[in-house]
């Protein structure tokens, strides 16, 4: 018991004798009048675009008839297309260089 207080008083003393020999300094810097510098750039908006966005006619099959001649086709969905803007456009501040 008496060596780990013994160890933990050496260490106290050294730590307290190195903060009383820690250097201080004092260093004149000439400061410009202007703090802080940014430069003004535009972000355009972020648009989701859905390209099925609102059904207008389902898809189907059906015969298109030509004279003697009859041919199955199919008629593809028909979509309105739909946006959404996830992010407004804006400016934004960055750091001079």
């Amino acid at each position: 018991m008496r060596y780990v207080l013994g160890t933990a008083a050496i260490v106290a003393g050294v730590c307290m004798s190195s903060a009383a020999f820690a250097e201080t300094y004092v260093v004149k810097e000439v400061r410009s009048p202007i703090l802080a510098c940014y430069q003004q750039v535009y972000v355009p908006a972020t648009v989701k675009y859905n390209t099925r966005g609102k059904l207008v006619k389902s898809q189907s099959v059906g015969w298109v008839v030509t004279g003697d001649r009859w041919e199955k086709v199919r008629s593809p969905a028909v979509y309105f297309e739909t946006a959404k803007t996830v992010e407004p456009d804006h400016y934004k501040l960055v750091p001079c260089k």
